[in-house]
């Protein structure tokens, strides 16, 4: 299941040496708790991962008083066929189970299909739910990572994007054959000398029988139930949600669903939150009107509806426990972390040397660039470690093209860091065409009487262009979504739009005709398209701007964050002062890219508040990620011995 927010729930085990794939980030900020598919585990369960009560049954077996087909020696189809032929691979035979169809009863071709191929199982089972379990949820680093950085952290399924897609389109199928099957039991009880000649029929037309999802159905709704209630309804459970007599009772045709719905609404509303009441009822009357309409697909609804309540019941559970012990998972993240990578490191199954090489190579850039520059603030000696820490990181925040990826040790931040690149490039874009508009109106010998109100409002019209392109799209981008430049596709998507606006602008500030001319529009269109595609002085200019911003916001946050523990560190960001302006910090539309002018028409000169927030932002959110990285990297891996005199020969300064 998917966490929102997140890019995926993914439970890191102890001890455990596979990939470390991180949980995922998210929006929102929740988190997307995904039915572990394997990332898609769940998904289709299998022999191995299916719960032991489930591998009673064969695969298949072979029908009382037949033995297994075996090929004879030298058996083949026709008169060519030798000993050394592949033999033809038979279909597994029906089990004892199994089913046929009626033929009665006409059903299409999709129908069917669906009774061979759709899952077996319900989308919610009580393996897909394992990781909203408290242990789960102590052992997964990203969610220890993401509680540090979001307060409001929960999960919810995730349902979007591609996976989402998939996901959706499998339940639909299951519920889909549910309905079917519901369908033939119906006509099977109505018509039992139809039932004569099922074993013949299995026998001879193996293509003709399919296995039942429903008995797996009561199956995973019991264990479900049971971990939803305290363990004194575990025996009422067990006794309403026998599966050998509901099965038995569903082939007689006397099943009582509208008893059993009632039954199962009223222990849900005993243990599930008021809100949820509602759900319950409804669940009622779905089945009821099924039941009472004998429409399968109406009594499927109710069954889907009673699947969600029990995850919504599991999410309410889960999401209370991460209230509940937020604290103890944020100060427990360093401890945690060290012991965990310790781990993998000794074991040998998580490679730490490319960062550390890395590592070395900013600390002698920001050396070189010390010396370079005398005059400049120095900082202590304790403290420019962890300065060049914050120097390397920075550069490959504000490269032109995007990185291939950041340091292995910044596995579990990637995702914040991606974001955080993603908003540091929307903001030299905005630069950008700010100085295309400041240079248009001088190229008209006219000045702006009111610059920074100007400014405002002229970066909340552009901001607002951004996010209504995101929004018609429906989704959030990633970094893979602009892997040309950095992040500039949005912006070159959009640029028409962009350039319109910087038009209208121009023209208010420079008393021409409210209509803009094309004669407007075209150079200042040429002009956005040049800068945002190409790593030019004027981009260098502003990169070298920002780079300073950033970091003296990232450093002065950060020596304010040394010695507090990582919960104050937490706390400390939630005093921050709201936006200076109305139309507040700039969204973080994510792998926005561009390019930056060279300095003119002052329009990097003077600094604007709403930018100082969002530079503010930027560095808290900064400082946070490399204070808590540092305390657990800084001793195991950056300082170690030895350490100074590896890789004489850092890269050049990018």
């Amino acid at each position: 299941m998917d966490l929102q927010g997140t890019k995926e729930a993914r439970t890191q085990e102890e001890g455990a040496d596979g990939p470390l794939d991180a949980y995922g980030a998210g929006s929102g900020r929740s988190k997307e708790y995904h039915k572990s598919d394997g990332r898609d585990a769940h998904s289709h369960e299998t022999p191995s991962n299916v719960h032991p009560l489930r591998r009673r049954q064969p695969p298949f077996s072979y029908p009382p008083g037949t033995r297994p087909p075996t090929a004879a020696p030298g058996s083949g189809s026709g008169s060519g066929s030798t000993s050394h032929a592949t033999p033809r691979p038979r279909e597994p035979s029906p089990s004892p189970e199994a089913i046929s169809i009626p033929q009665a009863l006409g059903l299409g071709s999709r129908d069917q299909r669906l009774l061979y191929k759709a899952r077996r199982y319900p989308p919610v089972t009580k393996r897909t739910l394992s990781e909203l379990d408290l242990p789960c949820i102590m052992s997964n680093i990203n969610l220890r990572m993401d509680a540090n950085f979001d307060r409001d952290l929960h999960f919810k399924p995730d349902l979007d994007g591609e996976k989402g897609k998939r996901k959706r389109k499998d339940a639909a199928d299951y519920w889909d054959s549910m309905a079917t099957e519901i369908a033939i039991y119906a006509y099977r009880a109505a018509n039992p000398d139809d039932d004569v000649d099922e074993k013949s029929s299995r026998d001879s037309n193996s293509k003709r029988t399919f296995e039942p999802r429903l008995p797996a159905m009561f199956e995973t709704l019991q264990e479900v139930i049971k971990t939803l209630v305290p363990e004194r309804d575990h025996p009422s459970v067990t006794q309403n949600l026998e599966v050998s007599l509901l099965m038995q009772q569903v082939r007689k045709g006397v099943l009582d669903m509208v008893a059993l719905a009632t039954w199962m609404a009223a222990l849900l509303k005993t243990h599930c939150a008021p809100m949820r009441d509602e759900w319950s009822d409804r669940m009622v009357e779905q089945i009821t009107e099924g039941s009472q309409s004998q429409e399968p697909k109406e009594i499927v609804k109710g069954l889907q509806t009673l699947f969600a309540i029990l995850e919504a019941m599991k999410l309410d559970v889960a999401n209370h426990q991460i209230r509940t012990f937020r604290v103890l998972l944020i100060e427990d993240t360093v401890p945690f972390l060290q012991e965990y990578f310790e781990g993998k490191i000794s074991r040998g199954s998580f490679q730490v040397e490319p960062a550390r090489l890395w590592y070395l190579a900013a600390r002698d850039r920001a050396h070189k660039e010390d010396e370079k520059s005398p005059t400049a603030t120095q900082s202590d000696d304790t403290f420019k470690p962890l300065e060049a820490l914050f120097r390397g990181i920075s550069d490959r925040l504000l490269q032109f093209h995007p990185p291939e990826d950041f340091p292995e040790t910044f596995l579990f931040d990637s995702d914040r860091l991606w974001q955080l690149r993603s908003t540091i490039q929307n903001l030299i874009n905005l630069e950008i065409a700010w100085y295309i508009f400041e240079s248009y109106v001088h190229t008209q010998k006219r000045y702006l009487s009111s610059r920074d109100e100007t400014y405002s409002t002229f970066r909340s019209r552009i901001w607002s262009l951004m996010e209504d392109e995101l929004c018609s799209e429906g989704r959030c981008a990633t970094p893979d979504d602009d892997p040309d430049l950095r992040g500039s596709k949005r912006w070159l998507q959009n640029m028409r739009c962009i350039a319109l606006e910087i038009a209208r602008f121009a023209c208010a500030a420079c008393c021409l005709d409210v209509v803009v001319a094309d004669e407007v529009i075209s150079p200042i269109e040429a002009a956005l398209e040049w800068h945002l595609s190409n790593e030019s002085e004027l981009f260098r200019y502003f990169q070298n701007a920002m780079r300073e911003k950033v970091l003296a916001a990232t450093l002065a946050s950060a020596r304010r964050f040394l010695p507090l523990s990582p919960l104050a560190i937490c706390e400390s960001q939630r005093t921050v002062p709201p936006p200076p302006t109305a139309n507040g910090p700039a969204p973080t539309i994510p792998s926005s890219t561009a390019s930056t002018p060279a300095v003119s028409c002052s329009s990097s000169s003077q600094s604007m508040s709403a930018q100082q927030y969002d530079i503010e932002r930027i560095g808290m959110r900064l400082a946070h990620m490399g204070v808590l990285h540092w305390r657990v990297w800084a001793s195991l891996l950056y300082l170690r011995d030895g350490a100074a005199d590896a890789n004489p020969n850092p890269p050049a300064f990018v």
